[in-house]
């Protein structure tokens, strides 16, 4: 049996990377799992000629086959060690960028240097001793923090379920585009429950027919359009119900 040899050519494409960077990546001690990840930011920043990237977690656990959550806990590594930088946005994929200042490197992690879905604060440098039963304005902002960073996370997971549902319904591609995202935030700020919503893509993608092998969902305007369409109806639907219902209980109790 005679295989195929695969057709790696430059003419489909390449990913510029400098010399040197190669050369310290050699002598730099990472897991297999972070040289994957790292591979797959390098091919989706340098690759098209960008220095960052939004890259959901699901995005790369497809990319490497490793399981989002441990795709998770070595971000957040890399991140202390200041090998690569993430921007975490509520409602957005975060934004990956490789540190190619490979001086700001840490060999070994630094505990509490990860800016991982934080907001900072903005603060004086004075502390001010509460009584006792007081909260002090540094708890108090304290607990702002901690609330802002929960919403900021819940959105963020949600965005990142939205978008794997449809990546993987569409099974075309595993990037989403600028347009993509800008329908998905949207969508976010109708206050649809995010259980419905991921219902209704489905629905959307089930009902759909196609003319033929080219005629498919790619944008997810269309999947925005039609769970709009549907959640809509469904609520009309439920109104016209209700004033039945009262009717039919006036008539009742005349």
């Amino acid at each position: 049996m005679v295989l195929g040899l695969a057709d790696v050519q430059l003419e489909h494409g390449y990913t510029k990377i400098a010399n040197e960077l190669l050369e310290r990546m050699a002598l730099t001690k990472l897991s297999p799992i972070q040289y994957r990840i790292i591979f797959v930011i390098w091919r989706f920043t340098y690759g098209f000629n960008r220095k960052e990237h939004a890259l959901s977690s699901g995005f790369l656990s497809k990319a490497t086959e490793y399981d989002e959550r441990q795709i998770r806990r070595e971000l957040q590594r890399l991140e202390r060690r200041k090998i690569i930088l993430q921007i975490v946005s509520p409602g957005r994929s975060r934004t990956i960028s490789f540190n190619k200042n490979y001086d700001e490197w840490l060999n070994e992690e630094t505990p509490g240097n990860s800016t991982l879905g934080k907001t900072p604060l903005r603060t004086s440098g004075k502390v001010t001793l509460g009584t006792p039963g007081n909260s002090t304005p540094q708890e108090i902002n304290k607990e702002i923090n901690k609330e802002e960073e929960e919403e900021s996370l819940n959105n963020h997971d949600a965005f990142q379920k939205i978008a794997d549902k449809f990546i993987q319904r569409r099974a075309r591609g595993l990037v989403l585009s600028k347009k993509d995202e800008e329908s998905i935030n949207r969508l976010l700020e109708d206050d649809i429950p995010l259980d419905k919503i991921l219902f209704l893509i489905d629905t959307v993608f089930d009902e759909y027919k196609s003319k033929h092998r080219l005629d498919y969902i790619a944008k997810f305007e269309y999947v925005e359009k039609g769970v709009l369409d549907r959640y809509h109806n469904e609520k009309k639907k439920r109104s016209n119900l209700d004033v039945l219902d009262e009717i039919a209980s006036k008539y009742e109790t005349e």
